[in-house]
């Protein structure tokens, strides 16, 4: 049966609290398609190959950045070269930093109404492609940022004690900036280096400390940074950045990052790439979208399959 398939995740913090999320969401869609709650990733792959033989014409994902992550891992593993399914995110998770930058707001259930209304209608949506980026381990995961470093530092503070919010990450931001000022245990922490050689499809950046090596297919990196502005404009294309300044210049390049301009800073390398492989003489620890893994001594990144993300109502007809 075509229509709009909803993945939605039970276990983020969001769908725990509202834990008749899925009765709602399968009540807005009617007829016109159905949830899934698969509980675990075997579950959701069987679940993708299901939704790829019913050609469906909609994916909605009830959950945040790590959700999307691995629905959309599951679904391109399942769908192999074949075209994805349009894409609707649907805000269900703490961090949803690709729907964000996407200018999505509210919450799952208006979300999925407003789509619903506009397939019963029959009228076109308003989209947008994005490049998935393919990270190679055990098995290949796909998701629209990778980062180690400083990102992936962050993060692990972030989700520490209580449960995360926009306002903690904004804290932990604070507390960070201040931290690196006075040279202080947490931006040792976050700025803890990691020794690795980069090459890219067009070079090779020298083996040495960098704070971080990270990349992104959107420009937005979450709190309205935006450290990959060329990705966007660059179909087929990740924006990589090698950050090996100290400590203190990083925090002129967040400015920088925060209105959307590109870095400038003779130990930040960047580039436009459609590959980029990292060895180090250690395990590589990294997060993708919001959701950490760990790789061997030497991880590959490419550009992936083209995801066809749905813009809000303000855009349909565009």
């Amino acid at each position: 049966m075509p229509g709009i398939a909803v993945v939605t995740n039970p276990r983020s913090r969001q769908n725990r609290r509202n834990p008749r999320i899925a009765g709602q969401l399968s009540y807005l869609l009617g007829e016109r398609g159905e949830v899934a709650q698969p509980g675990n990733l075997e579950e959701l792959v069987d679940t993708a190959r299901r939704y790829r033989d019913r050609e469906i014409d909609v994916l909605a994902i009830n959950g945040g950045d790590g959700t999307a992550h691995v629905v959309l891992t599951a679904f391109a593993r399942a769908y192999g070269d074949a075209p994805l399914p349009p894409v609707a995110l649907l805000r269900g998770g703490t961090m949803n930093t690709v729907a964000s930058g996407l200018g999505l707001h509210g919450k799952p259930a208006s979300l999925l109404a407003s789509l619903v209304d506009r397939y019963h209608r029959r009228e076109p949506f308003a989209l947008v492609e994005r490049n998935l980026l393919r990270v190679d381990g055990a098995e290949p995961q796909y998701g629209f940022l990778f980062g180690n470093g400083i990102v992936s530092n962050f993060l692990e503070v972030y989700y520490e004690g209580s449960d995360p919010t926009p306002l903690k990450a904004a804290t932990v931001l604070i507390r960070g900036v201040a931290s690196i000022l006075v040279g202080g245990a947490l931006a040792k922490r976050l700025m803890r280096p990691t020794r690795v050689t980069i090459k890219t499809d067009t070079a090779s950046w020298p083996a040495q400390d960098y704070l971080t090596v990270t990349a992104g297919t959107v420009d937005d990196m979450g709190l309205r940074f935006r450290p990959f502005p060329e990705a966007p404009r660059h179909p087929g294309y990740m924006q990589v950045l090698g950050i090996a300044c100290r400590p203190v210049d990083v925090l002129w390049q967040l400015v920088r990052m925060r209105m959307g301009l590109l870095t400038n800073h003779p130990d930040i390398s960047s580039s436009l790439t459609r590959r980029f492989e990292l060895q180090s003489d250690r395990p590589i620890s990294y997060m993708i979208d919001g959701d950490f893994h760990m790789g061997g001594e030497t991880l590959r990144v490419d550009v992936g399959p083209t995801v066809r993300l749905i813009l809000p109502d303000s855009e349909a007809g565009a």
